[in-house]
């Protein structure tokens, strides 16, 4: 019985091992703005570095975030030449209205072209007050802003080469687009597609991966672990020698 006992022990040794052993990260952090030494330098520690460039002066980032005015007489922005076409990617960022939440349609917050007639280009947009995710594939309610001066969460994910979900504040809005939503041609930061509608608010904490991330935890709650091979095969061996034990 003692013997039964030490294989049983073993196994769940062995389980607790593979579980914690590290395994290859398929996943890469492209970008990611956290704004908060006043400039919009990428963060992530990716090789290929993102440092938006202001365009008219930029937003103002001396608090620690990213404050666009939202002006059309001379609109300040910030835009990159991105990473470009991915079969799967996440982007996800803080955002805050201010002044009022309806000012108007199109007001561009986060990009990926410089044209809306271009291939597969893409913008997440305020619309009288509605955050909406706007692509060559249809639009999409992302949802009601909260109210001025207060953050909601935004994320965006590429599934596949021909699906992508939305999450606003945690909770999946869309679960299917049923279509390819476009790439990552570039970052464009309180600009629409066109260049021709500015929003007036906050950004922070903005995040680009090249694969599609768990909502939970991008912007500091604990992440949902999934199941590695690893692990499962760990927890499979315990189980077969608890089997043999009845045998």
């Amino acid at each position: 019985m003692a013997r039964s006992f030490d294989i049983v022990g073993c196994g769940a040794l062995l389980g607790a091992l593979l579980l914690s052993w590290p395994l290859a990260a398929g996943a890469t952090q492209i970008a990611q703005w956290s704004f908060d030494d006043g400039t919009a330098t990428d963060v992530s520690g990716s090789p290929s570095s993102y440092d938006l460039a202001a365009v008219n002066g930029g937003p103002d980032m001396s608090a620690g975030f990213a404050r666009f005015s939202g002006s059309e007489a001379s609109p300040a922005f910030l835009e990159l030449a991105g990473f470009g076409g991915n079969p799967t990617w996440t982007v996800a960022l803080r955002v805050r209205a201010q002044g009022v939440l309806d000012q108007g349609s199109y007001q561009g917050i986060f990009s990926n072209n410089t044209s809306s007639g271009a291939s597969y280009s893409w913008q997440i947009e305020s619309a009288g007050g509605v955050y909406q995710f706007r692509s060559q594939a249809g639009l999409h309610v992302i949802g009601s802003a909260t109210a001025v001066d207060a953050w909601d969460e935004i994320v965006i994910r590429k599934l596949s080469s021909g699906d992508a979900d939305i999450w606003f504040n945690g909770v999946q809005v869309e679960p299917s687009l049923g279509a390819n939503p476009g790439g990552l041609q570039f970052f464009r930061l309180g600009s629409n597609r066109n260049t021709s509608a500015f929003w007036q608010g906050d950004l922070d904490d903005v995040q680009v991966y090249d694969s599609v991330e768990a909502p939970a935890g991008l912007f500091g709650g604990a992440p949902v672990p999934e199941p590695s091979t690893a692990g499962m095969l760990g927890l499979g061996l315990v189980g077969l020698v608890r089997v043999g034990r009845r045998r």
